[in-house]
């Protein structure tokens, strides 16, 4: 009483609690993935916010430049240190100049100064072999023809750091119409941008990235010293394809969020990713955090309540213990002494009761029957004793008899040949038998069935069985070999038992098939494409009923993929609840729906079909098969 009470109840309460646990699971994952969302839109419009200044400073200059006739180098260095002591994000600013031809000699003229950390420093890029020129913030301003974010790159030879770089050209008026005179720059350090995205932190474990249109990592966790010289593209750092699809949503200015377990993401099953667009450069913000930082405070409740829960249960637990003792106890006297009376001990004192309650007439039946269960269990061993003596012999003898039969399977050193086959008997031992032997490159096989059934029907078999064995082989024909087993058995069967069989004998190589049939079931023949056929002719009368038989044979060649199926009238005579018979027609449509099958996958589905048939009818025959297959 006490488990099924408190059984029941810790159900009720464990559904209860995975319930509202579950629930409370997805209300908070619910609000986790709509917070980063935001936090992802409002970190996209901070970033902007820091662009736009460092974009408006080149596009001002630009207005400065273009309306002068003449820019002289103290002017224009003035003009850029004005710039980078009123703009604290620009690490650095250039007006690289487009090369002016005089004569046959080309000049270069690109004043860049920067923020070196205590004063601000110059450069004059066209010195020093760095090809302004040829950079990808120069040409993609000059072929593009307006503002334009470079990829993240370090600045050999110029700022000496990782950046990335707004350019807008500037044009000068010849008198021929504008005509390109140069860009104007305005660098931004990725070692500050890493600070501010530094700062966006969902949970303990959440992080901020960005990457650029064609994938280069603009920031990164851990990538944010001035020592590191290399722009990574985050395409060759992960190998995951559905990984790749997310980052290439990023890249093509997609939004959204997405579980990793979703695309494929081993190493990180319980984390999300929420990414979305910065409009202004092409580059793409994502923020990714772990799933399970959402459940430690519901854990934490949940194991306090459950704890809550289990102490309830205890105390429970013991008041319904203690008010059923009161109860139960005279029964567990009774069943006590059940149990040891059951244990073989029929003089143990049955307790008896003062009341006339139905317990006290309980304990007065179990003195009546312990005095006739005594008389009762004398009588039992007896006739158990004998029938488990009997029983032994029988399991022995069945053991023995199934010992006897091949083991299915393919034939050593004929891989050619596939085979299986299955002796179900009715009774514990029985007269049917099947069995092969190589002799060659010829394969001697049979399958019989012997009249009645029980331990002479097993010895009629073993008889069968070895003189098979000691006939098969050399140069007899299946004919030949059933002239003499039928002659060994005739002589002294003064029981008049015989037995049907079919002997063939398969050429290995050649798959060239003689047979001879001594009243038994026809086989049936399996060609792929083909309805099932039985193989034709019937050479002969049962083997051991009569004297000086001479028996005829079939011959005919199989071809890779066929295979012959050979029963007992155990399958074909088998009977239901309504005394129909399972039939030949049957096992000839089963077979043409599973003829291409396996011989094992065959033999299971027959047996399989046989027993649904019966529906629980008792077996009345021995159910045997063999099913060969040539490859």
């Amino acid at each position: 009483m006490s488990v099924y009470i408190l059984s029941v109840g810790f159900v009720v309460l464990f559904a209860m609690l995975y319930y509202n646990y579950v629930i409370t699971r997805n209300l908070a994952l619910q609000d986790a993935q709509n917070d980063v969302q935001k936090l992802t839109e409002l970190t996209v419009a901070r970033i902007e916010n820091v662009l736009q200044p460092v974009e408006n400073v080149p596009i001002n200059m630009v207005s400065v430049i273009q309306n002068r006739d003449t820019v002289m180098f103290i002017g224009t260095r003035n003009i850029i240190a004005e710039v980078l002591q009123n703009n604290p994000l620009i690490q650095g600013s250039s007006i690289a100049f487009a090369p002016r031809i005089e004569g046959s000699d080309t000049f270069y003229f690109a004043p860049y100064l920067f923020d070196s950390g205590d004063t601000i420093a110059f450069k004059d890029l066209a010195k020093d072999g760095y090809r302004y020129t040829s950079k990808a913030w120069y040409t993609g301003a000059r072929d593009l023809g307006k503002g334009v974010w470079s990829e993240p790159y370090f600045d050999y030879g110029g700022g000496e750091m990782l950046m990335a770089t707004y350019s807008v050209p500037f044009y000068r008026d010849r008198g021929n119409g504008p005509v390109f005179a140069g860009v104007v720059t305005a660098d931004l350090s990725l070692n500050g941008l890493q600070e501010l995205i530094k700062g966006v932190q969902f949970f303990e474990s959440g992080y901020g990235f960005l990457i650029s249109s064609k994938g280069n990592i603009v920031t990164w966790p851990g990538i944010d010293s001035m020592e590191a010289k290399y722009v990574y593209n985050i395409f060759d750092e992960v190998d995951s394809p559905g990984m790749i699809n997310v980052l290439s949503r990023m890249v093509a200015g997609e939004s959204g969020i997405v579980p990793m377990r979703s695309i494929g993401t081993e190493n990180n099953r319980d984390r999300w990713i929420s990414y979305a667009s910065v409009p202004s450069t092409g580059w793409s913000l994502g923020i990714m955090f772990n799933e399970n930082e959402l459940y430690v405070g519901i854990h934490t409740l949940y194991v306090k309540l459950i704890a809550i829960g289990l102490a309830g249960f205890l105390i429970l637990g013991f008041l319904i213990f203690y008010i059923s003792r009161r109860f139960v106890k005279p029964i567990e006297k009774l069943a006590f002494a059940t149990r040891k009376i059951g244990a073989g001990e029929f003089d143990f004192q049955i307790p008896s009761f003062k009341s006339n309650d139905e317990i006290s007439q309980l304990g007065k039946s179990f003195s009546i029957m312990q005095v006739e269960l005594k008389e009762y269990v004398r009588n039992l061993k007896e006739t158990t004793a004998q029938k488990e003596k009997m029983e032994s012999e029988l399991e022995i003898a069945s053991a023995i008899q199934q010992q006897m039969l091949p083991v299915p399977g393919k034939i050593p050193g004929w891989e050619k040949i596939d085979f299986y086959g299955l002796l179900q008997p009715a009774r514990q031992v029985g007269g049917d038998l099947f069995d092969f032997i190589t002799r060659g490159d010829c394969l001697y096989f049979s399958i019989g069935d012997v009249s009645g059934k029980g331990i002479p029907a097993a010895l009629f078999m073993a008889k069968t069985l070895t003189l098979f064995r000691a006939k098969a082989g050399g140069e007899l024909a299946p004919s030949e070999i059933a002239d003499e087993i039928n002659r060994d058995l005739e002589q002294y069967n003064t029981q008049s038992m015989f037995v049907t069989f079919f002997i063939g004998k398969l050429n290995m190589n050649t798959g060239e098939l003689v047979y001879t049939n001594a009243g038994h079931n026809l086989p049936f023949l399996l060609r792929p494409g083909h309805t099932p056929e039985n193989l034709p002719g019937t050479h002969g009368i049962p083997l051991g009923s009569m004297p000086d038989v001479q028996y005829g044979h079939g011959q005919m060649k199989l071809k890779p993929g066929e295979k012959i199926v050979l029963y007992t009238d155990g399958i074909s005579e088998a009977v239901n609840n309504d005394n129909e018979l399972y039939g030949e027609d049957k096992l000839s449509e089963l077979l043409s729906n599973y003829g291409i099958r396996s011989p094992k996958e065959i033999a299971e589905i027959i047996l399989s079909d046989v027993k649904a048939f019966a529906s629980g009818a008792e077996q009345a025959d021995d159910i045997t098969m063999l099913i060969l297959e040539f490859n």
